[in-house]
């Protein structure tokens, strides 16, 4: 079973949006943007037990509409469209079947009969009137306005993985469920055992000679007097068990222990968080291998080291008919293929859901790799910065660490833009065009930075790119990102990190004391593009003072840049 189509209306933070699922999905993006209302949603249809509850007044999409006012009797909905239902859930619910156009996930018409597959609709519903702040909520058929029963409901329900602990055997634990799966008759067996034992073994431990004959004295004390304790041995009358006595209670209070290493078994606890965030996924993994489901969780990743993360969303992935997962961890999105990962953004002026589409072109294939090395880590920015190369990156991160070290200026980060740069070799201008492509396919904002050390040679590029990005800053004639780093720096100071940079990296044939003052900028640009991955500890040698004016000014227009869109040329300062 799949889903084929997800529609919002009025949920939450969704005014109106459509998804539509690649095959499995894992869902990523911006702050505030949807990933756990997008899960919520799907849950609110797929899980039985979700009308049981009152309705949940935050589920209502804001600000709420005034009476009278357009759209003020319009529902909250989601609605699924589900596909390949097993052929026991497909028999049962023959006459809520429908047509279903796989491309669109709507109803098919007669044109569209013959490449319709059979499907299910389901809606859920929520209806708030704000006059008497009364709310009802339901699950019904769109081909009919019919409420789905619960029975029917449990025909199509997803798995929904929650972070609970691990390997917890009370009533309601997941690994609980699961023994009882495997074996109900043998775990209810081992269970009547453990009441008995534990009950024979608190009883030797109330008839121990010192604990009896402590209770003794302490009810002849004036206890069984008082307590009306009238038996020939009142004694035998005071026990011990684990709260309530009840094999339950006695489950509750028991935790897992695990022997790792020479300490020997020590409870989960001590192991730390991520030992019992891969026991809870991989346990969740067990707990979604139902054939055909559908698994739905949210944040999913978020406590696990970056390969654990990576491998068992691969596991879960494969054990599931579909698998839905927000994820905030980008070695989660790696386990999926680029055409599953489904983006959301609110930075756009609404929630919008970006996807890539399937392609068989070859360079827009071998422009994907650059998704997984260079825009996965950026996820969840709302912006990119495009750099040339490495270099580049190296060297404005430092100016910006440095600003916010000594004078507390917030980095372009602190504006929800991340640089980025193609990582083959120095890089190289001609990846930006695929990179910025690829990133605005995927609703980042995207601006670039180019060098211009050779004037009007870039023409053709600068005119490619402002159609792809919304900013192109481009330094002023004859600059680089070298050029940048040094100029507008006293001599003293450049002298002096220049200095230690030659001494420390082994530059052979660099005379500094000998170079004059107005020779020694050309000087440094020359070795730093000459000297590959000097850019950084060049900036870090920078003794206390004002950074370069020039790589601020990049860093500003990149955090803050003019209203117009295009070309944004920066001028020597």
């Amino acid at each position: 079973m799949r889903i084929l189509r997800v529609r919002f209306q009025r949920f939450r933070g969704f005014a109106d949006m459509v998804v539509l699922p690649a095959d499995h999905a894992v869902v990523v993006g911006e702050p505030r943007a949807g990933r756990s209302d997008l899960i919520t949603g799907l849950r609110r249809v797929l899980e039985p037990r979700s009308t049981s509850a009152r309705p949940d007044l935050l589920d209502v999409h804001r600000p709420f509409p005034l009476s009278g006012e357009e759209g003020g009797e319009e529902l909250t909905e989601v609605e699924v469209t589900l596909v390949d239902l097993d052929t026991a859930a497909e028999q049962d619910l023959e006459d809520r079947l429908e047509l279903i156009d796989p491309a669109t996930g709507l109803v098919a018409d007669e044109a569209q009969a013959d490449a319709a597959l059979m499907g299910l609709r389901l809606r859920y519903c929520l209806r708030y009137d704000l006059g008497s702040e009364t709310a009802e909520h339901w699950v019904e058929y769109p081909k009919s306005g019919t409420r789905a029963p619960r029975a029917e409901r449990e025909l199509v329900a997803a798995i929904v993985l929650d972070r609970r602990a691990p390997l917890q055997l009370r009533p309601d634990g997941v690994f609980r469920r699961l023994v009882a799966d495997a074996d109900e008759a043998d775990l209810l067996s081992a269970l009547e055992r453990l009441g008995s034992d534990v009950a024979a073994a608190t009883e030797r431990l109330a008839g121990s000679s010192g604990i009896r004959k402590t209770i003794e004295e302490v009810l002849d004390a004036g206890a069984a007097r008082l307590l009306q304790m009238t038996s020939a041995a009142p004694a035998d009358d005071i026990g011990f068990a684990s709260n309530d006595g009840s094999v339950g209670a006695m489950l509750r209070a028991m935790q897992p222990t695990l022997a790792l290493d020479d300490a020997g078994g020590l409870p989960l606890a001590a192991h730390g968080s991520t030992t019992t965030g891969v026991l809870a996924a991989a346990e969740a993994v067990v707990s979604a291998r139902a054939p055909g489901a559908i698994v739905l969780a949210d944040d999913f990743g978020d406590d696990l080291d970056a390969a654990s993360a990576e491998y068992l969303a691969s596991r879960l992935r494969r054990n599931s008919g579909q698998v839905w997962l927000s994820a905030r961890r980008p070695e989660v999105v790696r386990a999926f293929t680029a055409e599953e990962m489904i983006r959301l953004t609110r930075s756009h002026g609404r929630r919008q859901a970006h996807q890539l589409a399937a392609t068989t072109d070859r360079k827009a294939r071998a422009a994907r790799r650059l998704l997984h090395l260079l825009l996965l880590p950026a996820m969840t920015a709302r912006t990119v910065a495009l750099l040339e190369g490495p270099h580049d990156l190296d060297g404005y991160t430092a100016v910006a660490e440095r600003r916010l070290r000594s004078v507390d200026v917030p980095p372009p980060a602190a504006y929800g833009v991340r640089m980025v740069a193609p990582a083959n070799g120095d890089g190289g201008k001609d990846e930006l065009p695929k990179l910025a492509r690829l990133a605005g396919e995927l609703g980042f904002h995207v601006r670039v930075v180019l060098d211009n050390d050779k004037p009007g040679s870039d023409v053709a590029l600068i005119a490619e790119l402002t159609r792809l990005a919304e900013h192109v800053i481009q330094l002023p004639e004859h600059s680089s990102v070298e050029r940048a780093l040094v100029h507008g720096v006293e001599s003293a100071r450049l002298r002096a990190a220049f200095e230690w940079v030659v001494t420390e990296h082994g530059l052979a044939g660099i005379n500094v004391s000998a170079i004059a003052d107005g020779d020694l900028e050309d000087k440094i640009v020359n070795a730093l593009k000459s000297k590959g991955g000097l850019h950084q500890p060049f900036v870090e040698a920078l003794s206390r003072g004002k950074t370069s004016p020039l790589a601020k000014k990049v860093l500003d227009t990149l955090a803050q840049p003019p209203a117009r869109t295009g070309l944004v040329e920066i001028g020597l300062p």
